[in-house]
């Protein structure tokens, strides 16, 4: 964990009050940020090239892959896999700004994916998924009153929510099916996470580790594979 003189809620605050929107680069393209979404500045990027990795390994053996992500902000992650051939994407995002932002920039990049309002599965429709991602919030420390809901995107107080996410994510997996954790070797509290998948009673292993450089800090994500373990 990173431990600084400030407390994270406070450092948090500050980046919030700075954050972009607007038209921004996004890899080879440009991707739209509505205000109070969150930019894809940190490893929404490498998200995607890692998910999208995972799918064409899936495609290698099947005709199509039902490709569902777990908080979608912007779009640029799931956008980029739906664009794959033979993918069916969706996602969904508690932020009802974040899902407009989404459709906005499938309109533009012209790739279909179908969004929805949602806080975790609540609004999801009953489908199965071959795979399904999530850049988990990575700090599972208590912001205090969470005024503005980006918060959303990287506090998840104890980590409940990724408990809740654990436990009702195998009844969205299709037969086979793959979780894929986007998290960060720094600011994430990894022991209880990695307790928190070994309680679901799920196999785990890392699929992919990148190190970046963010607000001129030295961070490695880590892109955990999940499988539900055989009963």
């Amino acid at each position: 964990m990173i431990t600084t003189e400030l407390s994270l809620p406070i450092i948090a605050r500050e980046y919030l009050k700075e954050t972009p929107y607007g038209q921004m680069e996004f890899g080879d393209r440009d991707i739209i940020v509505l205000p109070t979404v969150f930019p894809p500045d940190i490893n929404t990027l490498e998200l995607a090239k890692v998910t999208s990795r995972l799918v064409r390994q899936f495609l290698d053996t099947n005709h199509q892959c039902r490709v569902f992500e777990m908080g979608v902000g912007s779009g640029g992650a799931i956008l980029s896999v739906a664009q794959i051939p033979g993918v069916i994407a969706s996602g969904s995002d508690i932020s009802p700004m974040a899902v407009l932002n989404a459709q906005v920039n499938a309109l533009w990049w012209g790739a279909k994916s179908d969004i929805y309002h949602s806080n975790l599965f609540d609004n999801v429709p009953k489908n199965e998924f071959d795979i399904i991602f999530w850049n988990i919030p990575w700090l599972s420390e208590n912001p205090g009153e969470i005024e503005d809901i980006r918060f959303k995107a990287g506090f998840d107080p104890g980590y409940q929510d990724l408990q809740r996410f654990l436990l009702d994510v195998k009844q969205k997996l299709a037969p086979g099916g793959t979780v894929l954790l986007a998290v960060e070797e720094n600011f994430c509290n990894l022991d209880t996470i990695y307790h928190l998948i070994d309680q679901a009673n799920f196999q785990q292993e890392i699929f992919d580790a990148t190190p970046v450089v963010w607000q001129g800090m030295d961070l490695q994500l880590i892109f955990i594979k999940l499988v539900p373990r055989a009963l």
